[in-house]
């Protein structure tokens, strides 16, 4: 009988094992609310993991959100650790997607300026202004990445851990908790911070971040079927007075001073066995997401802190691993898009999506180049956001749903801008210019774009923009243009004269985008009238009248990352003009002009390489059109545009380092730097300047700001005179 009795106990004694842990109780993990602070979330899930702490459910607002749900779809904990720390995030915080991305029509629009302060001007002529300074589309696309396949499942009670996330109604106040959804969406409204991020549309309402009625959702986890709660409060990050001194600094002292009563009130709900950890963040700021790796760390910190509270919830390593197993995530590496559909396009055509459409329908779905055409059709500007989700027709089938919004700001734009140089010396310029882009005038994407320039310099220019269809990208475009500029005579380092130009310009061009939107080609007549009048000074020159009618073509070839401080990509420009008798020109001379540009980024430092041809090919071209050289980064230690020449070659070889980071969208960083500059001219005026070879350089600070380049430098001729320059814009 004594073997019958321990054949017993061997037998029930695992049995009684198992029956104790599959009796462990469903433990609801809450994660608050706290912008980068929560990152802290991610150092709690690892010690948890270590612990072998079992989550049966989990309710996250904001950033809490954006980590429980990511860990909730099956993201693991390393995973997620690896992408917060690795995320560009002043990137991210840019809602224009790289400028190689862009539409040749946005990297070179004429009159466009620098600084720009858009406003819409929708077709009743009624303005408006966009809801937030970040819309968050990258934002959106990285949550798609990071819970690459969580997408597909719109049942949070699905999800290998059921997930709530919170957010706010933006127009009556309500508390909304989503249970399903297209998760990257959800998680971006739960986000959505009020004035700096637009509110999320879903469903007919506007949705903002939940910690404004939720930061720390202790009742929503608890309706979850949950027997304790875990609770992570990440607490608020008080400003000091001194940085409340500004609207951004009262905005967010006030969010912070709102989401912290709402957060007193959820902490009162917590029971006894409930567990409350409050990772030691400090001051640790809510913005500062470059420090992730800190946060995660103080969240590893506070759990280990707490695990004698914790000691008694942790399961043995093969139930843990039985219970990690059962969360496995399904692979999406053999979803099939069946069909691809757009929603939400209206004045926009919609068959800019067929090459998205083609790159997916029928195919194994393809996030990557997914991402790379959404981000190229927002580079358009027509859009608000554009996201997507995938409605699952079988185990390995599914629709794709592209959800494009308008930018509701639109169809029309109304753009100010500011520019001002300086070489305190004379030669003073600035600009306030206002520009009007009315889009989609036509299924074709027709465009009327008209600017404005008042100051020392004026400039007007409309030009109606026609694509002939869609793919191939074709088009007309005819232009008016009026400019009043001045133009400085020299003789020798002496000004003599100051001229006032006067050009009248209208012509139609007929041209092409080549190799996939990264060139253009146009081609066309040009009709022209240049009246010279001597402002002051001497009448070397004289006044004249000239018709400079021919014939005009542009080739542009663009990847540059950045217009005025690039780190990466070349730009190419070719210009040909040719006044001909048949037009009723004046005089005749074939005038190229070539600029070449090109940079590589080595870190935080730039290497830029600049090479600038221009030749009238041995005709006498008028003086205003001949090649002009002198002033900042134009052989930098003389003043702007002292030499002229028929024949000009000039090359600079420009070094910078990025020594100060700016916020987006405030700008992307403060540059040190130097160059060396090499410039040669033949056929010039002989009485005004000699045909040769000079040498500049010079030491510089830029800033690539909100408001546009910012530069101030030091310019040395080869006599060794210093100039000193200052520049705002691109006046």
């Amino acid at each position: 009988m004594r073997w019958m009795f321990v054949l017993f106990l061997l037998l029930v004694g695992p049995l009684g094992s198992r029956a104790q842990e599959a009796s462990y109780p469903r433990i609801g993990l809450v994660l608050s609310g706290g912008g980068a602070r929560g990152a802290a979330h991610v150092g709690v899930l690892k010690v948890l993991e270590e612990m072998r702490i079992p989550i049966a459910a989990i309710a996250g607002t904001s950033m809490g959100a954006l980590v429980g749900g990511a860990y909730a779809s099956g993201v693991p904990v390393k995973r997620l650790e690896k992408v917060l720390q690795a995320a560009d995030w002043d990137d991210l915080f840019v809602d224009d997607p790289p400028r190689a991305n862009w539409p040749m029509r946005r990297k070179d629009p004429v009159g466009q300026p620098a600084w720009d302060f858009t406003i819409g001007m929708q077709q009743d002529w009624n303005f408006s202004l966009p809801s937030g300074v970040l819309v968050g589309q990258k934002i959106e696309l990285f949550l798609s990445d990071l819970v690459e396949g969580g997408e597909l499942n719109t049942d949070f009670d699905r999800l290998p851990i059921p997930f709530r996330a919170v957010a706010t109604d933006l127009e009556d106040g309500s508390l909304k908790v989503f249970s399903r959804g297209a998760l990257p969406e959800v998680m971006r409204a739960s986000m959505s911070v009020p004035g700096v991020f637009a509110p999320v549309e879903i469903d007919d309402h506007l949705y903002v971040d939940g910690g404004l009625v939720r930061n720390l959702p202790v009742d929503i986890a608890r309706r979850m079927g949950v027997d304790l709660i875990i609770a992570i409060n990440l607490g608020s990050s008080y400003l000091p007075r001194e940085k409340i001194q500004n609207v951004l600094g009262v905005m967010e002292q006030m969010i912070a001073i709102l989401t912290e009563q709402n957060v007193q009130r959820s902490l009162q709900q917590l029971r006894p066995g409930d567990i409350l950890i409050e990772p030691e963040l400090g001051d640790f700021s809510a913005s500062d997401f470059k420090n992730a790796a800190k946060a995660i760390a103080i969240g590893e910190a506070a759990v280990r802190e707490a695990a004698p509270r914790l000691a008694h919830l942790s399961l043995s390593p093969a139930a843990y691993a039985a219970w990690k197993a059962s969360l496995s995530k399904s692979p999406t590496e053999n979803l099939r898009i069946q069909q691809a559909r757009v929603k939400g396009s209206q004045r926009v055509n919609p068959k800019i999506f067929q090459p998205l459409i083609a790159h997916q329908a029928g195919k194994p779905l393809d996030t990557e180049q997914l991402h790379r055409d959404i981000q190229r059709l927002y580079g358009r500007g027509d859009f608000q956001r554009i996201n997507y989700r995938i409605e699952s027709s079988g185990k390995h089938e599914g629709t794709l749903i592209l959800d494009a919004q308008e930018k509701p700001w639109g169809p029309g734009y109304l753009s100010f801008g500011l520019g001002f140089h300086s070489d305190f010396s004379g030669d003073n310029r600035f600009g306030l210019r206002s520009t009007y882009q009315r889009t989609w005038l036509n299924r074709l994407g027709g465009e009327w774009l008209t600017s404005a320039q008042l100051g020392n310099e004026l400039d007007f220019y409309t030009e109606f923009y026609q694509p002939l269809s869609l793919d191939p990208p074709f088009f007309v475009s005819p232009y008016f243009q009026f400019s009043d500029r001045t133009l400085s005579v020299f003789a020798g380092p002496q000004r003599i004269a100051r001229y006032d130009i006067a050009r009248t310009r209208f012509g139609l061009d007929v041209g092409s985008t080549l190799f996939d939107e990264r060139a253009e080609i146009r081609l066309g007549p040009l009709f022209q009238k240049v009246s010279t009048d001597l402002d002051t000074g001497m009448p070397s020159l004289g006044n004249r009248s000239d018709q400079l009618s021919g014939f005009r073509a542009h080739f542009l070839w663009d990847t540059l990352d950045d217009r005025y401080i690039p780190r990466e990509g070349m730009r190419l420009a070719a210009d040909f003009f040719s006044p001909q008798s048949a037009f009723g020109a004046d005089a005749h001379y074939n005038r190229l002009f070539l600029h070449w540009m090109g940079a590589k980024r080595l870190g935080k430092h730039t290497i830029l390489g600049r090479l600038r041809l221009g030749s009238s090919f041995g005709e006498y071209m008028p003086y205003y059109d001949q090649f002009p050289l002198g002033g900042f980064f134009n052989l930098s230690g003389y003043s702007r545009d002292q030499f002229r020449g028929n024949r000009m070659a000039f090359g600079a070889l420009v070094y910078y380092q990025k020594i100060a980071d700016l916020t987006p969208p405030l700008g992307r960083g403060i540059y040190a730097g130097a160059s060396l500059e090499l410039g040669t001219l033949r056929d010039t005026v002989d009485f005004l300047s000699e045909g040769k070879t000079r040498f500049g350089s010079s030491l510089f600070l830029g800033a690539d700001t909100w408001l546009g380049p910012v530069f101030f430098g030091l310019g040395f001729g080869e006599s060794g005179d210093a100039t000193a320059y200052f520049q705002l814009g691109n006046p």
